[in-house]
């Protein structure tokens, strides 16, 4: 079906799919696939879907799906829809009774023969006696037979007339839909009498989906950031500036906290007798559970669109913070946690708290920051990211540089590796995967990037201690904290 105005121009495609790999004829193809599929209401059946063998993805169909309804806002989807149900039905019931009566199946309705013609004033023929004897007589009988000829006539020449509209309609359909590959999903099934129906396939799925309240409905369209199906044209330093700005400040902010943090005495502590390292990690579990909780509140979901979730087609600065604390699976949840656990234990112990929880939240900001750069560069614009993975990686990277020979244990089981063979098998394996997967849903690029940044942190952390050190500057810090960090380092060196 032609666009509105004519074919797109290849600045166009380029617009609408946000890439430069498309070219104009295979853009205004999926555009015109679209818009036939939208306006006959083929849509309802095969969606998104385009023959393996064009080339065209899902999203790329989406894309082109969302431009079209641009082009038409106003148009009814659901009553085309519905038309076209109706339609592929009865074209499907004419396929499967010819089928049917090419394998003998059944038989065609031959017409009757002719009738001869009605004879006049038939009740004033015999005497009543007859004809109350002999019931109804041939010429009523033949009367009855014509008036159900006339009848079949009728139906046949009804059923012909939407045979032709039919016919004529597959033939405006055929080629786009040969084309797009729409073919409405059906069943035959044998009735008890012997015939053939045709019915939807069953429902595999045993969850089906619930329509959702009205003030859900509401709280749902308020978190919708970007309601047109455009992406919002904003320029490199737009969408990296602010980030970067605000990256800068997490930075020094985590710095100063290093640098000045005194850990309270044992009197003042609310569980004097947990060490500080469980202590610190259950606290973090207890913040990232109280924000998976809260992301279940309807009236808080345009602040989680907004401020706990990076989006490269429209950043907010403050998201590389929240989108530390966000996560919207429970496996996801479970699984970055109990890596804290892991790691997070040794490298708390070598570094102390202050010093830990500023490494947690930088490695996250900086691994948010990669990944929003990955994603702009690739023109990634429907990606979205959140989730602690790149701190928890951060973490991770740095015990492994703080202990460079040691070994990793998980679950009190000793790895027999080094650690350094392990981070360097671990973030090869990232950078591989942030490269070659591309429609993958897994963050590597923020992952890799928490990785560099964790790294960066141990080795300058190290250099600190071991510049205190030397110059005999070590401030008093209580057993279990800055101590073990100089043990650390002497070990190492």
């Amino acid at each position: 079906m032609p666009l509105p105005e004519g074919e797109r121009t290849q600045p166009q495609i380029n617009s609408i799919f946000g890439s430069e790999e498309l070219d104009a004829d295979t853009g205004n193809y999926i555009l015109s696939v679209m818009q036939w599929r939208r306006i006959s209401g083929a849509l309802i059946d095969k969606g998104l879907d385009f023959p393996k063998d064009s080339g065209v993805s899902r999203e790329q169909a989406l894309r082109g799906l969302g431009y079209v309804r641009t082009l038409d806002p106003g148009f009814e989807e659901q009553a085309a829809g519905q038309t076209w149900a109706e339609e592929e039905s009865l074209r499907l019931q004419e396929e499967i009774q010819e089928r049917a009566i090419k394998l003998r199946l059944y038989k065609r309705d031959e017409k009757p023969e002719e009738a001869p013609p009605e004879v006049a004033n038939e009740p004033d023929q015999g005497t009543e006696y007859g004809r109350d004897r002999n019931q109804d007589s041939a010429l009523i009988r033949l009367r009855e037979a014509n008036k159900a000829r006339n009848k079949r006539e009728e139906a046949e020449q009804i059923a012909a007339q939407e045979r032709a509209e039919t016919t004529a309609l597959q033939r405006h359909r055929g080629p786009l839909q040969l084309a797009g590959g729409v073919q409405p999903p059906t069943e035959l099934q044998i009735t008890p009498s012997g015939g053939i129906s045709i019915t939807r396939p069953q429902q595999k799925a045993w969850l089906q989906p619930v329509e959702r309240k009205s003030w859900v409905k509401y709280y749902e369209e308020r978190a919708q950031i970007i309601k047109e199906n455009t992406i919002p044209q904003l320029s490199l330093l737009r969408r990296l500036g602010p980030s970067l700005l605000m990256l800068i400040s997490i930075l020094g902010l985590c710095v100063f906290v290093s640098d000045n943090y005194t850990p309270p005495p044992k009197s003042a502590r609310m569980w004097p007798d947990t060490p500080p390292a469980v202590a610190t990690l259950a606290g973090i579990t207890g913040v990232l559970t109280l924000f998976f909780v809260a992301s279940r509140l309807p009236p808080l979901w345009r602040i989680y669109s907004k401020y706990f979730c990076i989006v490269p087609a429209y950043p907010y600065s403050l998201s590389l913070i929240g989108g530390i604390f966000r996560h919207d699976t429970v496996s996801h949840l479970l699984t970055n946690t109990a890596s804290l656990w892991l790691f997070g234990l040794l490298l708390h112990e070598d570094v102390g708290r202050g010093t830990f929880l500023s490494m947690f939240i930088f490695c996250g900001a900086y691994g948010g920051y990669t990944s929003l750069i990955y994603n702009i560069v690739r023109s990634n614009w429907t990606a979205y990211m959140f989730g602690s993975s790149g701190a928890v990686l951060g973490v991770l990277a740095a015990a492994c540089a703080l202990r460079p020979n040691g070994t990793i244990r998980v679950w009190g089981n000793d790895v027999p590796i080094a650690a350094w063979v392990f981070l360097l098998l671990y973030g090869a394996a990232e950078a591989v995967a942030a490269v070659r997967m591309r429609r993958s849903h897994i963050d590597h690029a923020g992952h890799l990037g928490g990785m560099v940044a964790g790294f960066a942190a141990a080795l300058w952390v190290k250099r600190r201690a071991a510049q205190q050190n030397a110059e005999g500057g070590m401030k008093a810090m209580p057993p279990g904290e800055e101590g073990k960090l100089v043990e650390a380092v002497v070990a190492a060196s």
